[in-house]
C-alpha cells in the first residue's frame, strides 16, 4: 500500500504545480492586457 500512496502524492504535487503554472500564466496575460493602453500612451508620449 505504501506505493500507492506516494503515487497519489506525486500526482497531487504534480497537478497542484500544474494549476500554479496556469494560473500564473493567466495572470501574466491578464497583466499584459491590462497594462498594455497604459503602455502605449506612456511610449507615445515618450516618442513626441
Amino acid at each position: 500500500m505504501k506505493n500507492a500512496t506516494t503515487v497519489v502524492e506525486s500526482v497531487k504535487a504534480s497537478y497542484t504545480v500544474a494549476v500554479m503554472g496556469v494560473l500564473g500564466v493567466v495572470a501574466f496575460v491578464s497583466a499584459i492586457l491590462i497594462a498594455w493602453p497604459a503602455l502605449a500612451y506612456l511610449g507615445s508620449k515618450m516618442m513626441s
